[in-house]
């Protein structure tokens, strides 16, 4: 321990290190003018716990204070790093020494006009500011100046490849559209819901339009995102062209291949499915009969961008759950047609904010409207002491012929943490409260066919509740089932917890979501349930989950590849997005080799360039 006294005309305090006595020891000169900054301890002793010191020398000079009376940065710091001495106030030192050779060279590449209407400092200035503020105000100042490059410079982007797919070729008009898309149609075991028609209006419109159609359309569970895809793929067909639908699961895939196989075969159209585990022979076949043009839907996982893979005529790139997937693996995909039309589906509502932070070259596409209406979904929250009511409403409920889901709590992101929760969940309720059931399992660990294999005995009741982990959020879909319960709801968030919700009830059956959440919740998880409970809106659902828990993971798995916003935060900077976006669009209307702009456009070329092929729409 060191024990240093410092006094000025007031008085006399005491300074205490316990660690690191021997470099302080070193550091402190008798009689040496200091500044130092602590928190005073509680007691008697009228002392500092390993203060903040800035050593003035004789003179007290002030230039020299980097750890006290300012607001001081902080920098992480390894334990390697600390070892060599790379701490919080040998890196203000190195930083401030930086800035002082860099800071004249420095150039302003923004408009000042857009910094003044952002309120924002000049780049220069808020680089030191970031570092080394002078206030509060002057520090907020310097963080919009960063935000708002990096929010500018991803809209210029999306302005960008908006320009240029007008003007670059694609594919070509799709002409000739509507013999075999009538026939799909009268194939349909369904009337089209009036937001069908509209959407399927607005892709028309883009497919018989001179250049590519980039569209996003998202919506409700259950809202028939699959039929407009198959209905946009015969459109295709009618072209002469093939369409890929790639979809991020195995059970997914085979889902949507088994919702448009029917009435795509009834109207004579070819429907083929690719997936990683077939075996050689089998992909080989699959590749031939796509070679040959014979194939017009080739429904598939990731396996469709094997390089193996050629389509002589790819028209239309349909990417279902589009942001499970990587941006290179979308652009990877895309490179096999001739920039073929793209039509991308999720059935998470995104928040506006998020859709123009994170999808802002796409045009949008909504649907609300449920076929056959409105579900009859009942959302209730139960607590420990229920649990035995619950299990015995499962068993009753299985004996009148109901499908139960029971959904293992979101232990980890890992699949192999999961799938050992769902394994140990399954064998103690199968043993115990439900052993008079046959209970299924299902979770990400499993190969396809066991998969299938659990799907499928669900789904025609030999297994009539099915423990699952959150997997069957997408793609897994059995029309009778009733009942879901969820184990420590409270580990999702509300878009999740919507998405499973939607699992259940499909048939327009009287249904019921359980809620089991743990004994302890936070205020937070609190009201995530009570909002589950009060509405079925997944658009307003998505934009309470955004308000309550920020942009968070919202859509799952990250997207790597993507522009990284470092410092934004949707909800507080919508204004400043919404600027930059205006800006951005604006500039490339009227300029898009930014003649206007050359230490901006130089900029942009040098850090961005390369990221243009890299957005949502691959």
């Amino acid at each position: 321990m060191l024990t240093a006294l410092i006094n000025d005309l007031t008085g006399t305090l005491k300074c205490v290190w316990f660690q690191g006595a021997q470099y302080w020891q070193k550091q402190l000169v008798k009689d040496e003018l200091v500044a130092v900054s602590g928190k005073l301890a509680e007691d008697e002793l009228r002392q500092f716990v390993h203060p903040a010191i800035d050593r003035l020398g004789e003179d007290g000079d002030e230039s020299r204070m980097f750890n006290t009376g300012q607001i001081v940065a902080l920098y992480p710091a390894t334990l390697d790093l600390r070892k060599v001495g790379l701490e919080s106030r040998t890196m203000r030192r190195i930083q401030q020494e930086a800035l002082a050779f860099v800071r004249p060279e420095i150039r302003e590449f923004l408009p000042e006009q857009d910094l003044t209407v952002a309120d924002a400092l000049m780049l220069g200035d808020a680089l030191f500011q970031v570092h080394f503020p002078e206030s509060s105000e002057a520090l907020a100042r310097a963080w919009r100046r960063i935000r708002y490059e990096d929010l500018f410079f991803h809209q210029l982007l999306f302005a960008l490849r908006k320009h240029y797919n007008k003007v670059l070729p694609g594919v070509g008009a799709f002409e000739n559209i509507g013999p075999m898309t009538r026939k799909v149609l009268d194939a349909l075991p369904f009337p089209l819901t009036e937001g069908q028609k509209d959407v399927l209006k607005e892709i028309r419109a883009d497919l018989a339009g001179p250049y590519p159609m980039q569209r996003l359309l998202h919506g409700e569970v259950g809202a028939g995102k699959t039929t407009v895809a198959l209905l946009a793929a015969a459109m295709a067909a009618d072209a002469g062209y093939q369409t890929a639908f790639m979809a991020p699961t195995e059970i997914l895939a085979l889902q949507h291949a088994r919702t448009i196989a029917p009435p795509a075969q009834a109207a004579g159209l070819s429907v083929r499915v690719l997936r990683g585990k077939q075996t050689i022979s089998q992909k080989r076949e699959v590749f031939s009969a796509v070679a040959s043009g014979v194939v017009h839907i080739l429904v598939g996982t990731h396996a469709l961008l094997n390089e193996k893979l050629s389509f002589p005529r790819l028209g239309l790139l349909v990417i279902d759950e589009q942001h499970r997937f990587g941006v290179e693996q979308r652009a990877q995909l895309s490179t096999k047609g001739r920039r073929p039309n793209l039509l991308v589906m999720t059935a998470t509502p995104i928040p506006r904010t998020l859709r123009l932070a994170e999808l802002g070259d796409l045009d949008v596409s909504t649907l609300r409207e449920l076929p056959g209406g409105p579900r009859d979904v009942t959302t209730a929250v139960r607590y420990g002491p229920d649990r035995e009511r619950v299990y015995k409403f499962v068993l009753e409920q299985a004996a009148q012929g109901h499908r139960v889901f029971i959904i293992c709590p979101l232990v980890e992101e890992s699949d192999k943490v999961q799938a050992e929760a769902a394994v140990d969940y399954h064998r103690r309720v199968a043993a115990g409260a439900l052993r008079s059931l046959k209970v299924g399992l299902l979770h990400g660990r499993m190969d396809s066919e066991e998969k299938e294999a659990a799907v499928k005995a669900f789904r025609e009741g030999v297994t009539p509740v099915l423990v699952a982990t959150p997997v069957v959020e997408v793609g897994v879909d059995v029309p009778d089932a009733s009942v879901m319960i969820i184990e420590n709801p409270e580990r999702l968030g509300l878009a999740a917890l919507h998405q499973l919700r939607g699992r259940i009830g499909r048939k327009g059956q009287k249904s019921l979501f359980v809620l089991l959440p743990g004994p302890k919740l936070t205020e937070e998880a609190r009201a995530r349930l009570e909002a589950i409970q009060k509405t079925s809106d997944g658009f307003e659902i998505a934009e309470l989950d955004f308000t309550l828990r920020g942009s968070g993971e919202l859509f799952g798995t990250r997207q790597s590849g993507e522009s990284e916003f470092r410092h934004y935060i949707p909800e507080r900077d919508e204004a400043l997005l919404q600027y930059a976006r205006e800006r951005a669009f604006s500039m490339v209307t009227t300029d898009p080799e930014l003649r206007d702009y050359p230490m901006l456009r130089d900029h942009f070329r040098e850090t961005h360039l390369h990221k243009l092929g890299l957005l949502a729409g691959g």
